[in-house]
């Protein structure tokens, strides 16, 4: 798997796909990597050039011990893209890599041919109290607490199927492995960050999918990040399905991420005409 050094940091990234396919741009969230994307990019088509990123401080990217706000991560963003050469992909993110994809979009308005937001963080950003971030603390040296954190993301993942056991437990030790910093960082970021008023500018076709079975991110939170971007113009739910997709659902994931990439979004013109412009 490739490696690329840009001018913030060294990024780790798995890549699939026909090399003149449909570029797509995978970013993870809170406690992930690239390797939770795999069961999803398993079924992705070879048509679609699919590159899924180890964020700052993840996976076998570099793991300084600053950088980790939002608008830093959204930089980092930006210098990946760059250093991979892809002048306009379908971005997706996932979680609170969804905050960073929309905190990307809203300062490189022409990158994102759409943007995919799978159980994102609320495009307000969410308050997490100081017992809860130490918590989070907590989890750089406790396995148990951990192992039961990244179980809550994915409660329909059928743990009892060796292969699902297996893959979970690179899962947890790829979070163990994370720098210390990014444990609590995103928490705090999300904290100050809020893009409500200002995702007035994302006329780009917007796709936004949740589980109903999502115990972190509410269904309330789901519906005022659609009313917020005139892009969006509908709520994807998965039925029976938590926090993670890509995990749990890959297949329906799929199915949805293809038909939105795919489609002819002529219609979207007027509405990038009539959006309140924003100086960037």
């Amino acid at each position: 798997m490739p490696f690329v050094d840009t001018t913030r940091i060294r990024f780790h990234y798995r890549e699939q796909g026909q090399a003149d396919g449909l570029p797509m741009l995978l970013v993870h969230g809170s406690f992930g990597s690239s390797r939770w994307w795999e069961p999803f990019l398993a079924i992705l088509p070879e048509e679609i050039h699919v590159i899924a990123l180890d964020l700052r401080g993840c996976g076998q990217s570099d793991k300084p011990a600053d950088g980790y706000t939002i608008e830093e991560q959204a930089a980092d963003l930006g210098a990946f893209v760059a250093a991979i050469g892809w002048p306009s992909f379908d971005l997706v993110g996932h979680a609170s890599g969804a905050a960073i994809a929309i905190e990307f979009t809203l300062n490189h308005p022409h990158a994102a041919t759409t943007l995919a937001l799978v159980d994102p963080a609320p495009i307000e950003g969410i308050f997490t109290p100081l017992e809860a971030i130490m918590v989070l603390e907590q989890l750089k040296t406790d396995e148990a607490l951990l192992r039961q954190a990244l179980a809550t993301l994915m409660p329909t993942y059928p743990l009892d199927v060796p292969a699902h056991a297996a893959f979970f437990e690179q899962l947890l030790m790829d979070a163990q492995a994370m720098a210390p910093a990014a444990f609590t960082a995103m928490a705090e970021s999300l904290n100050q960050w809020n893009r409500f008023s200002d995702a007035k500018a994302l006329t780009l076709p917007t796709l936004l999918v949740w589980g109903d079975q999502d115990h972190i991110v509410s269904r309330d939170a789901m519906t005022r990040s659609l009313i917020a971007i005139p892009g969006a113009n509908n709520l994807e739910v998965i039925r029976n399905v938590g926090h993670c997709p890509m995990i749990e659902a890959p297949v329906a994931l799929a199915e949805r991420l293809i038909e939105f990439v795919t489609e002819d979004y002529a219609e979207f013109d007027e509405v990038r005409e009539t959006a309140a412009p924003r100086t960037l």
